[in-house]
């Protein structure tokens, strides 16, 4: 065995070996005992509410390795991924993490000399993470040698003894974003309005409705629709649209059918098209439109497919070089089928609003909104007070969430101060309905109390029937996102899906009940519960409404029961509207055995 000089020791402290690497133009370098290995950029799972510098985790090997994009790390613009893009996996106290540069250059040799500390003019986030300056080939090359615990530590970076927040810690930080479960936790119903994205407090919400004509009070501000009559009280219906001095969804829907509709026109009417290529720009546009474009309504989805079968025709005879009149006589009926969507989606684009009821100061409000998005729980801490300009034309805003890194913002409306108590005294009036509340506040005794129980649901479809679950048993409602089957699950467990970085167990509720599969579409949704302490998704045709019923209308399940579903997990049958419409109540502790629940458990982990 070779033994190590009294030359070599002493040549070994005056140097050390960085891994040097580019950004942009500029070289950097981490001594070579922190890089453990240099990987090509892998796979990356996306992780919300995690720095905008972490670019997600991907699998090495089994271990969980966080993604850092140096660039973004340093307030660089981002790059896009080459064949040079390379990943420097770093550890730091025995967390592992992984830093994305341009490229790498090599491996070079540093005499302690040749460095240099950070000089004091330089300022910036940079220079925080510096361990110094080499100067090599007698200044003309420069490399900035950088302190990996440094760059990888989350917050404002420290130097010195003072420093004593574990890498680990921080690592566990960036990648979750999270302080823990014992974090408050803001529970929510998002909505759009105009395109963007708005919520309610849970706590202020009583239900949701469908929207259903309501009548017509006269006198009263534009905004205000009318009334509806809801299990005995009168209820005014505002459309947060006119209150916004927005046109109103169909109006918004049609005039962007128009604004494809008429370069159609235009380019049809050119005529060009007998020799050489045909530009399809035009009807390619028109595709990305229809693709982008869901409705909850029959009568327009059946437009939309048939305007789509049309555009898809074309788009062929175009590109087969057919002749003029055969491309002009489809795109007439192009032009055709837009036109009767312009027409129609005033008349039916109300199938995709909603009503949120709420309770403001006391006055009980139906608010028009353009869709129900999802029902939300938001750490506290990703809520920032209101902007400087706090009013939203007619709406206070309480907060603002900052979800996806601050890709999602959420403007969180402020139910107490929607509207002046005057003005909400004054609807109250105009619309007939004071004295309903005045009547119902002054009630007293058991028959008032009895009366004010209610229970809130959470409908939702499963085979053409309607179920409801207590919401206060639902975590979240998500949209259906990639699932991963689980090997030797129960033929009722679809597999696992990441929901901010927790695996979730997820069930079929239509196989678990024995009912007939179907393909998910773009209203299944998944409703998160916990089963047996365990988070667990279910996955549902799609969801309805929030419901608020009186526990007066709840009965116990008949022996005849009018469900396709096993008795067994049903725990009652809610009457709206008098019997004229029944939800079948599901008891979600059932839904699943002990020994399900234990199964459930292990495939989780």
């Amino acid at each position: 065995m070779q033994t190590e000089s009294p030359q070599d020791r002493a040549a070994s402290k005056e140097e050390s070996q960085l891994v040097t690497f580019l950004l942009k133009d500029e070289e950097f370098g981490f001594d070579i005992m922190s890089v453990q290995e240099i990987i090509r950029l892998p796979k990356l799972a996306k992780v919300p509410r995690t720095p905008t510098f972490v670019d997600g985790i991907a699998n090495l090997r089994g271990v969980v390795l966080p993604i850092i994009d140096m660039r973004a790390r340093f307030g660089m613009e981002r790059a896009e991924e080459t064949d040079r893009t390379r990943v420097l996996v770093v550890d730091i106290d025995g967390v592992k993490m992984g830093l994305r540069v341009d490229r790498v250059k090599q491996v070079t040799r540093v005499l302690r000399s040749d460095v240099d500390p950070p000089p004091p003019a330089i300022r910036g986030t940079t220079a925080d993470y510096l361990e110094g300056v080499v100067k090599m080939d007698n200044g003309k090359r420069i490399i900035m040698a950088l302190n990996a615990e440094q760059v990888c530590r989350i917050g404002a970076p420290k130097r010195g003894p003072e420093a004593a927040v574990s890498a680990k810690a921080s690592a566990m930080t960036a990648v979750t974003g999270a302080m823990g479960t014992s974090e408050a936790i803001v529970q929510m119903v998002t909505f759009r309005i105009a395109q963007e994205e708005f919520a309610f407090p849970m706590e202020h919400v009583r239900e949701i409705l469908r929207v259903q004509p309501p009548n017509q009070v006269p006198d009263v501000p534009d905004y205000v629709l009318g009334v509806l009559t809801v299990r005995g009280q009168i209820l005014p219906i505002v459309d947060l649209r006119r209150l916004l001095k927005q046109p109103s969804l169909g109006e918004e829907f049609a005039a962007s059918c128009q604004a494809q509709r008429q370069p159609y026109e235009r380019w049809i009417g050119q005529g060009r098209f007998a020799s050489g290529r045909i530009d399809i720009s035009v009807p390619e546009h028109l595709r990305a439109w229809i693709g982008a474009s869901n409705s909850s309504s029959e009568v327009l989805m059946e437009i939309l497919s048939r305007l789509r079968g049309l555009n898809e025709k074309l788009i062929r005879q175009a590109q087969s070089k057919a002749s003029f009149d055969e491309i002009a006589a489809t795109a007439k009926l192009v032009i055709a089928a837009l036109h009767q969507f312009e027409c129609d989606v005033e008349a039916n684009v109300h199938e995709d609003q909603r009503i949120i009821v709420v309770d403001a100061n006391g006055f009980v409000l139906g608010l028009v909104v353009d869709h129900v998005n999802e029902v939300l729980n938001v750490l506290r801490r990703l809520l920032d007070p209101p902007p400087m300009v706090t009013s939203t034309g007619g709406l206070e805003l309480e907060a603002v969430a900052k979800l996806d890194d601050g890709n999602r913002l959420i403007m969180v409306l402020d139910v107490k101060n929607l509207m002046s108590e005057r003005r909400l005294g004054e609807i109250q009036a105009e619309t007939g309905s004071a004295k309903t509340v005045e009547s119902v506040k002054a009630k007293s005794g058991p028959e008032a109390v009895l009366e004010r129980s209610e229970v809130q649901l959470v409908t939702f479809m499963l085979g053409g029937e309607e179920y409801g679950v207590p919401i206060s048993q639902i975590q979240e409602i998500d949209r259906l996102s990639k699932i991963t089957k689980v090997p030797k699950a129960a033929p009722f467990v679809e597999g696992v899906t990441n929901l901010r970085g927790e695996v979730i167990p997820v069930l079929d509720t239509r196989k678990r009940f024995g009912l007939e599969a179907r393909v998910s579409d773009d209203r299944t949704r998944i409703m998160i519960v916990e089963l047996g302490g365990v988070k667990t998704g279910l996955i549902v045709d799609s969801v309805r409404e929030v419901l608020s019923l009186s526990t007066r209308d709840i009965a116990p399940p008949p022996d005849a029961i009018h469900s396709s579903i096993d008795k067994h997990f049903i725990s009652g049958i809610g009457k709206v509207d008098s019997g004229k419409r029944m939800v079948v109540l599901l008891d979600v502790a059932k839904i699943l055995s002990r020994q399900e629940q234990s199964e459930l458990a292990e495939t989780k982990a």
